[in-house]
């Protein structure tokens, strides 16, 4: 896998079930980076933007998880909520917002609305920081 960012190979990250997590630590990496430096509404769609494809990449290596675990679940509340179960996250109901933050930057763009969501950021990095820190732990 090449990093975008400086074109180095980028090796795979196995975790269980040999899910590999390395195209969501770059994300995030990106997505952490741009929320610290973000000032203007530039850099803050952006930063929205990096937020749409972390979190897709979140929910979706949370799926495989579980499936890998003999759990079929599709679409994002029951992965976050089974997930929660797992111990993989704690609160689903933030993932829920993030969840509502994601689609509410998909179908509509106001000024308002995405100051909002850039506001809740911080929140959704720092349950970042805490599901790569467990999805690390799963060798």
């Amino acid at each position: 896998m090449t990093d975008s960012t400086n074109n180095r190979q980028t090796a795979p990250f196995l975790i269980e079930a040999n899910i590999d997590i390395s195209p969501l630590l770059i994300a995030f990496e990106q997505f952490h980076w741009a929320l610290q430096i973000a000032q203007s509404d530039l850099e803050k769609a952006g930063t929205i933007l990096y937020f749409k494809f972390t979190y897709e990449l979140a929910w979706k290596t949370l799926k495989r998880i579980l499936n890998s675990r003999g759990k079929e679940l599709n679409s994002p509340k029951p992965v976050f909520r089974e997930a929660a179960l797992e111990k993989l996250i704690d609160n689903p109901e933030l993932w829920f917002n993030f969840t509502k933050d994601r689609n509410e930057t998909v179908h509509t763009y106001n000024k308002l609305n995405a100051n909002n969501i850039f506001n809740d950021l911080h929140l959704f990095d720092a349950e970042m920081i805490r599901l790569i820190a467990k999805l690390k732990t799963l060798k």
